[in-house]
């Protein structure tokens, strides 16, 4: 009988033992798994700051003051450019400068807009490694939500080349524009005071 009680009890503690090892083989095998999700969240928070110092980076200084200034030329050339006739070369430039004055509104939105999008993307990001680390939500489903962030990344790269691309179109623009018809409105400012 001793025997049998004997055999019986090691058999439930190869039983236990088995179990034991099957457990720990999964908890290590999902250790893993979360270790590797981490370490993609971890590279996507980092392409995020990286677009975050780009972004600052290619921010257009003294907006309000350069829309004053493209405002007050073109309010200048409305109010004092009187002639009969339009010089054709003139009349280009001006559409181009009118087309600076919208970009720089544009650009200023873009900006805003990028900037909001890659702090809502950081404070994502945040959210679904605490989720992974603490194994809360649908664990089945954090590489789709770990793709689904990656995504949203990427696109927010796409708007951030895009805006940097037209950012220095507008430089260009507004450099070799600006100060030859701010010198020519302040000409014809001139001009019509002293008659």
């Amino acid at each position: 009988m001793a025997f049998f009680r004997f055999l019986l009890y090691k058999s439930l503690a190869m039983r236990f033992g088995i179990l034991l090892v099957v457990f720990s083989s999964l908890f290590s095998c999902s250790d893993i798994e979360k270790d590797r999700q981490v370490k993609k969240i971890n590279v996507l928070t980092n392409s995020v700051e990286k677009l975050k110092i780009a972004l600052t980076q290619y921010k257009i200084s003294n907006v309000p003051e350069k829309k004053l200034a493209v405002y007050t030329v073109i309010k200048r050339i409305k109010s004092y450019y009187l002639t009969d006739t339009i010089d054709y070369q003139f009349a280009k430039k001006m559409n181009s400068y009118k087309v600076v004055k919208t970009s720089l509104k544009n650009l200023d939105g873009d900006y805003e807009k990028i900037r909001i999008a890659l702090r809502e993307e950081k404070i994502a990001l945040r959210k679904l490694k605490s989720d992974i680390i603490n194994g809360f939500g649908q664990r089945e489903k954090y590489d789709e939500y770990i793709s689904f962030e990656k995504n949203k990344t990427k696109k927010i790269k796409i708007l951030l080349d895009e805006y940097i691309y037209k950012k220095k179109e507008f430089a260009i623009a507004f450099d070799s524009l600006h100060p030859l018809l701010n010198d020519y409105s302040i000409r014809l400012e001139e001009k019509f005071k002293d008659k």
